[in-house]
């Protein structure tokens, strides 16, 4: 699983449980910091997070053979950047799960996202 603007490691903490690895990536470096701090707290010990640009971030990962079948998104209120979709699209997960505070951005994104995927 790979969650882009993963923030304090919130979703990516609930869905560690359930998967094998969990990727965690946020542009605040002390967002990230809380998010270790929170992984440890919960003993979990198959999560990796970095401070970065989710979509430059997620590259390295790729070029490293990282390939998520998930990819969680809960982006600000901006939404996500065009390179972030090309980036996603490219990478190709199997599913992803868009959480967003402001579904007119949500909807534009979507629009960007590959015909591969079923809105659910």
């Amino acid at each position: 699983v790979l969650d882009a603007y993963c923030g304090i490691g919130t979703i990516s903490l609930f869905m560690a449980p359930h998967a094998q690895h969990v990727y965690g990536v946020e542009v605040v470096p002390e967002a990230i910091e809380d998010a270790k701090r929170n992984a440890r707290y919960n003993q979990l010990n198959n999560t990796t997070f970095v401070a970065g640009a989710a979509e430059d971030v997620i590259l390295k990962w790729q070029q490293d053979g990282i390939q998520p079948d998930v990819v969680t998104v809960d982006p600000p209120r901006k939404g996500c950047d065009a390179t972030f979709i090309e980036t996603l699209n490219a990478l190709a997960p199997k599913r992803i799960v868009y959480v967003s505070c402001n579904p007119s951005t949500q909807l534009r994104d979507i629009e960007m996202l590959s015909a591969q995927y079923e809105l659910k």
